[in-house]
């Protein structure tokens, strides 16, 4: 989906299906290039954490207009993924900041570090 122009109202529809395929167990996206924001990624967190059989979770979001500011809402609804053993998420070219780094993105899991 990348190079588009989707925007978090897209985002947060496209999530709430993925949300409902509750044995989903891998799921690679990718969404450079869009107009994406940071809250629009912590709705989409939040929508995540209902497929909680993922063991592998892959997301593409470089080249949006995300901001740290909701990464603790992403990272909370990705947590309740309990299962991840694999995750590799992709932030290039953003508006995130050294301050938004700490923000714990996967409490709880098994995830490797």
């Amino acid at each position: 989906f990348g190079g588009n122009q989707i925007t978090g109202e897209h985002l947060g529809t496209f999530v709430e299906g993925i949300g409902r395929c509750a044995q989903l167990t891998k799921l690679e996206l990718g969404f450079g290039g869009n107009q994406i924001t940071g809250e629009h990624l912590g709705t989409f967190g939040e929508g995540i954490g209902r497929c909680t059989q993922l063991t592998k979770l892959e997301l593409y979001f470089g080249r949006n207009q995300i901001t740290g500011e909701h990464l603790g809402t992403f990272g909370e609804g990705i947590g309740r993924c309990t299962r991840l053993t694999n995750l590799k998420l992709y932030f290039a070219e953003n508006h995130i900041t050294g301050e938004h780094l700490g923000t714990p993105l996967v409490k709880g899991s098994d995830v490797v570090r």
